[in-house]
């Protein structure tokens, strides 16, 4: 006997809806990864603006300060220039710093608290 299996109309779905999820899946690792646009690229003149609502932005003396130990508290709108960046890590968990001067104190913000924070996921 000669069988030949064709494949139906709910088969070929199923396999497109299947290609389909892992190409958006594949694709959702990418979201916000144009040039200039991923977290780590943020530098030096960049500018960021706090996201977090009324006054839970703090100003740090250093990154990675404690709940605390922050300079002052920063109100949700402030566009800040990056004056600097960096890396702070608790184990495999790093969150980018930013530099800033905030009413003419020197001091670092969480990307959290910034609208770059977005861009989390393509760090």
């Amino acid at each position: 006997m000669n069988y030949q299996k064709t494949a139906t109309n709910k088969q070929i779905f199923n396999v497109f809806f299947i290609y389909l999820f892992w190409l958006s899946s594949i694709g959702s690792l990418y979201v916000g990864i144009a040039p200039g646009s991923r977290a780590e690229d943020r530098k030096k003149g960049d500018i960021v603006t706090i996201v977090t609502p009324g006054t839970e932005a703090r100003l740090c003396p250093q990154p990675g300060c404690g709940p605390d130990q922050h300079i002052t508290r920063i109100p949700a709108g402030t566009v800040f220039t990056v004056q600097n960046t960096e890396v702070f890590a608790i184990g495999t968990f790093k969150v980018k710093w930013f530099e800033v001067i905030y009413d003419n104190q020197h001091g670092w913000i969480s990307i959290f608290d910034t609208d770059k924070s977005k861009n989390i996921g393509s760090q």
